[in-house]
């Protein structure tokens, strides 16, 4: 049976004392699993998923509300999983001096992309336009593979570091909370589920 993971502590919270500090619950990834999960999956709110252990896990949020790197799910029967990136396909960005690796994040940012900054370099999704912009600003783009943590935006609930989710405040129609949409959410993972197990039974 798979665990369902409904609350979300925050690696904020988590990094202030609040809760577990992020090194205490990596010294113990023995007891607390790790969900790697790409920027994209991070974004959603509905999501099933294979832990390492072959264990599967269903993540159902409140609507709006996204995972972050460090991010601890928990079950109501107590599990913990943290949440950390996975290692996905990125263009990194380089340039000769600091300020051609400026102006070329100026035109990035232009474009409203999405962009993990680095001291030296800048790392963004793959994309065969930008790298060639990149290019002709005078750049040099290498394919690599990392985890992606872009930075939040000027809007971000919290710009102190990358990947940040928005903290959306949203009205609660009655249903949301009742039996229907519940049913509905438990047979979308259920399927998600099933697909997940058949894809990993293949490797």
């Amino acid at each position: 049976m798979a665990i369902m993971l409904t609350t979300r502590i925050p690696a904020q919270e988590r990094a202030s004392g609040q809760v577990q500090a992020l090194s205490e619950v990596d010294a113990q990834s023995e007891s607390i699993p790790v969900l790697e999960l790409t920027l994209e999956d991070r974004q959603r709110s509905r999501l099933a998923a294979m832990l390492p252990n072959g264990r599967a896990v269903a993540v159902i949020l409140a609507r709006g509300e996204s995972m972050q790197h460090g991010d601890v799910l928990c079950g109501e029967g107590g599990e913990q999983v943290l949440v950390q990136a996975a290692p996905e396909s990125l263009m990194l960005i380089r340039a000769s001096n600091a300020f051609e690796l400026m102006r070329i994040v100026y035109h990035l940012a232009n474009r409203h992309v999405r962009a993990m900054l680095l001291p030296d370099s800048v790392l963004i999704e793959p994309d065969p336009v930008l790298a060639e912009l990149v290019r002709r600003l005078g750049g040099t783009v290498e394919q690599t593979r990392q985890p992606f943590l872009p930075e939040g935006g000027a809007y971000s609930a919290n710009t102190g570091g990358h990947s940040h989710s928005h903290s959306h405040h949203h009205h609660q129609h009655p249903s949301e909370c009742g039996v229907e949409l519940q049913d509905e959410a438990m047979g979308q993972i259920g399927e998600q589920l099933s697909i997940a197990a058949h894809a990993r039974s293949k490797t």
